[in-house]
């Protein structure tokens, strides 16, 4: 992982920003755009799939973790990535049972995405504001 910075050892997930860079041409620009924008969408993202949850509705939790898998997975593989994962395979097998676990442990792992992105973007303003 690059580390370019000791702002990011708060998180206990570490975006790898050369390989998120690579998926973007390089652009740290828009990278930092997209950081700011996964953020902003993590609640709208988590709801649907908090409510599909608690409803035991397998189709929707289904479409909910597949897209917050998608919607993540510029940033890497990571825990939260494993949980969407997790939560798409038991919703095509119509068993939830482990559902409101799953769902516990990927808000635990989606603040530390929080805290690895929101490092990320500052890193990046902070080097744009110096050169």
């Amino acid at each position: 992982m690059l580390d370019t910075g000791s702002t990011r050892q708060d998180a206990a997930l570490e975006l790898d920003e050369a390989e998120i860079l690579v998926r973007l041409d390089g652009d740290c620009q828009l990278l930092a755009d997209l950081c700011e924008l996964s953020l902003a969408e993590l609640p709208r993202m988590i709801q649907p799939l908090a409510e599909a949850v608690r409803i035991e509705d397998a189709t929707a939790v289904h479409r909910a973790a597949h897209r917050m898998k998608g919607s993540l997975s510029l940033f890497g593989h990571g825990p939260h990535i494993e949980d969407c994962i997790t939560l798409e395979e038991m919703a095509l097998q119509h068993d939830l049972s482990r559902a409101l676990e799953i769902l516990s442990r990927l808000e635990r792992h989606l603040e530390e995405f929080r805290a690895a992105a929101t490092a990320l973007g500052k890193e990046i303003h902070a080097r744009a504001n110096r050169g």
